[in-house]
């Protein structure tokens, strides 16, 4: 399969074939991304699974919100 190339947001510089490959979504290299601590920030959200209009909240279980962080370019 074949990759377009892309460049890092961050940097510019080209973003590796293999990362692509493996996150097709990606917007930064691997070094950028360990310096801004990942490209997703996650959040765990508890998920009400009352019926409507009840005033009882039912918090069985968690999802996870997955939001995309705000790229700046590096101004080192």
């Amino acid at each position: 399969m074949a990759v377009a190339k892309r460049f890092c947001q961050r940097c510019g510089e080209p973003i590796p074939a293999e990362r692509l490959e493996a996150l097709p979504d990606t917007h930064v290299c691997v070094d950028c991304s360990r310096k801004i601590g990942g490209e997703y920030v996650l959040r765990a959200v508890p998920e009400n699974l009352g019926k409507g209009g009840s005033l009882k909240k039912n918090y069985a279980s968690w999802g996870v919100r997955k939001t995309r962080r705000i790229i700046r370019p590096d101004d080192e």
